[in-house]
């Protein structure tokens, strides 16, 4: 939901989910002034309830109070005021897509149902469904409406008779710490809608992790869409409007069977990267990495000055997006591209942001070693079922109860009020994921998983607190 700058909601008028911007133009004679004089641009916004705004739009005129001049350049021609300063400090960083060159949008299935599964094995019955069953069968079970323009049914039955194989079965992260699975064959118009099979390849089977963000989110949206992904990345991961996408940045590249280059690459543009490296102070060996630490995973057990020069750089970049004070001060750019990341004003503050980001990292992919104890016990006699998950918040921490209603029910206890309000990109996990468990029983393995995102998500936020980036002494790489 969108709030207005005091924090109430903010209601649309139209019933569509997309911002609307109505334009009044208006065209004068010139009556002997100047032709070559601009045109005036003014602006003005409405917040607030729809009636509100209703109100308002009848009442005022364009003569009302309230409106702005404003004076929009290119590129962006934006319609708000912009610290040309700040803004200017900003784009001395380097630009995330252009550190990355390989990224993308996350897979876009356009029928969840059908190609998302809680478990390898309902990913792998799907297909078989499609060979064994009926139509009818086939469209009730996994709610499929009519076919479309770009799906057909006999697209669907035609992809899954195709090299029919389980090893087609694989994990996907669905939305955070919720990964999921899917019959994926990497071809579009088929079972899937958008594979994005071009980027997906150097995730699927291999070792790999990549930042997944958005180009732009909603202004009325907290600066928070960053996340680490080690596997394929299903569009809705960390993005919960219809405004942005999500976008996925590979730390490694794979060669293709057809390369004749089968080197394991990074992903990090040769100029940008040395370009950080000499403001770091990083020295270790260039080129190519080792294919045997990349290929096993190794390069993600190593830790502090172990680590690989590029991922010491990953997790610098991690860590300044996390950065509470770099969130605030550059939100109103970070909400319209991909971000632009200061280079490291000395090692001593690389290393310390670099690290603050591997801890993240690791928590982030859910790493036991990482996260530790999980002190919120689950207590209460039941059936474990999801029905309307609430907080009940103590003197110093609260309980989560999955069902029940006031104390009654099952609940997890001793849980941080920070971790179950706490955001990212457009959820808030703690919540989302057990929303989407509703009328689930919750085994064991869940319990166990949902203490450790509560774990996860109050160590973030402390760990968060803690990084300190001197914008002020940024400069040019």
């Amino acid at each position: 939901m969108e709030v207005s700058p005091d924090g109430s909601p903010d209601k649309n008028v139209f019933d569509i989910q997309q911002g609307v911007a109505i334009i009044i133009a208006i065209k004068r004679r010139h009556h002997g002034k100047s032709k070559d004089k601009p045109v005036a641009v003014l602006q003005a916004d409405l917040w607030g309830t729809r009636e509100a705004k209703y109100e308002q739009l009848w009442s005022e005129t364009l003569r009302g109070e309230g409106w702005l001049e404003r004076d929009p350049s290119a590129p962006l021609y934006r319609f708000c005021s912009t610290d040309e300063l700040k803004e200017a400090q900003y784009k001395l960083g380097f630009g995330l897509a252009a550190l990355f060159p390989v990224n993308g949008t996350g897979i876009v299935t356009k029928r969840d149902h059908l190609n998302i599964h809680h478990s390898a094995e309902e990913a792998w019955q799907m297909p078989n469904d499609f060979i064994e069953k009926t139509e009818a069968y086939v469209r009730q079970k996994y709610a499929l409406p009519a076919d479309v323009r770009d799906w057909h049914y006999e697209w669907a039955v035609a992809d899954a008779k195709e090299d029919l194989s389980r090893d087609k079965v694989t994990a996907v992260n669905y939305r955070l710490f919720d990964k999921r699975f899917m019959y994926y064959t990497g071809r579009s118009r088929g079972l899937c809608g958008w594979p994005v099979e071009k980027l997906m390849r150097h995730f699927i089977g291999l070792k790999n992790f990549g930042i997944v963000t958005v180009s732009k989110q909603l202004a009325s949206m907290p600066t928070g869409y960053y996340f680490v992904s080690d596997a394929p990345v299903v569009n809705g991961m960390i993005r919960s409007d219809s405004v942005s996408i999500d976008s996925l940045f590979p730390l490694y590249l794979y060669p293709d069977e057809q390369d004749l280059d089968q080197s394991i690459r990074v992903n990090f543009d040769p100029k940008l990267y040395a370009q950080i490296r000499k403001s770091a102070g990083l020295t270790g060996p260039l080129g190519v990495p080792d294919p045997a630490m990349v290929e096993s995973g190794a390069f993600r057990d190593l830790t502090g000055d172990a680590r690989p020069d590029e991922v010491k750089v990953f997790d610098y970049i991690y860590g300044v997006l996390h950065c509470p004070a770099y969130r605030e001060t550059y939100a109103e750019f970070l909400k319209i591209d991909f971000p632009r990341v200061p280079f490291p004003p000395s090692p001593e503050v690389f290393r310390t942001i670099s690290e603050q980001g591997e801890a993240l990292r690791r928590l982030h992919l859910m790493e036991d070693a990482a996260i530790g104890a999980t002190p919120y016990p689950f207590h209460g006699e039941g059936d474990n079922v999801v029905e309307k998950p609430r907080f009940e918040n103590g003197p110093e921490a609260g309980r989560v109860y999955i069902n029940g209603k006031g104390t009654d029910g099952q609940y997890f206890d001793a849980v941080p009020p920070i971790a179950w309000d706490f955001p990212i990109g457009g959820y808030q996990p703690a919540q989302k994921w057990l929303k989407d468990r509703k009328g689930r029983a919750l085994s064991w393995d869940d319990i166990r998983h949902y203490q450790k995102i509560i774990k996860i998500l109050a160590e973030t936020d402390r760990i968060m607190r803690g990084i300190a980036m001197p914008l002020g002494d940024v400069g040019e790489g």
